[in-house]
Formats: structure tokens, sequence, C-alpha cells
């Protein structure tokens, strides 16, 4: 008796032959959610990308605390960018006025990439809870 290529042992159908499992409804839901997922990042990336005004920094100073340190004050700060560029080497100033005079310190952050904020601080000689404390950013370059 010969045998046909679709009765030989280990073809599709034949006795004893081997069957790969079924996908289960489970694996598929999991496969849909992953699908989803994936296509609503890039179609996200894409409208944001689209979208985007190009729209220059827009650097807002403000200060957070004050508070003793070695022979003068802290006065931490954190710096938010509005914008949607990023803005580099952003020079903040703080000015620090009172019956004293003026007293001007300066830093510069690397980067403030756009929609974020970044910290920071200044040290005075003079106490800046008791005179008028103003933060501001300077200026800024293009990456």
């Amino acid at each position: 008796m010969s045998r046909t290529p679709d009765d030989a042992p280990g073809a599709p159908g034949a006795p004893g032959a081997l069957q790969a499992p079924r996908t289960s409804r489970a694996e598929w839901g999991v496969a849909l959610l992953g699908l989803l997922l994936v296509v609503g990042a890039v179609a996200f990336l894409l409208l944001d990308a689209v979208r985007s005004d190009g729209a220059p920094p827009d650097v807002a100073v403000r200060a957070d605390s004050v508070t003793p340190a070695g022979g003068g004050y802290l006065v931490r700060f954190t710096a938010v960018n509005r914008g949607r560029q990023t803005a580099a080497g952003v020079e903040v100033v703080g000015e620090l006025r009172d019956a004293a005079g003026v007293e001007t310190r300066r830093v510069t952050l690397d980067y403030v990439p756009g929609r974020s904020a970044r910290r920071g601080g200044l040290f005075f000689a003079r106490d800046p809870r008791g005179a008028a404390l103003q933060l501001r950013a300077e200026g800024y370059q293009e990456p």
C-alpha cells in the first residue's frame, strides 16, 4: 500500500500530526490593546508636531524659598518655560532692593526645555525677606 502526501506522518490532518495551538481570545484582546496604544502614541506625536506653532521660549522665574546659607541667604527659584521651544543658557537675574541699596546676583541655567521647569538658587549677602526681591529671566540662546 502506498502513502499519499496527505496521510504521511506529520502532514496536516494526518493521524498523529501535531497541530498548532489556537490563539485565545485573551491573547487577541491584548494584541488589539497593544496595537491601539501604539497607533494612539504615533497619532499624538504627529498631531503635536503639526500643531507646533514654533512659539519662542517664554521663561518666567518665581522665588520658592529663602534660607540662611553660610554668611548670607539662599533664594531658591524655579524657572518655567511656557513656550514650546527650548531655551539654552538662560540668564536669571535677582535684584534685592532695600534702604541699603541694590544687590544683584546672576546665574545661568544650561537649558530649560519647552513646557518644563528648572530649579536653581541665588546667594545674597542681605536677607531678602525684609526687602523687595525681583527675579527675572534676562536672556537665552537657541540651542
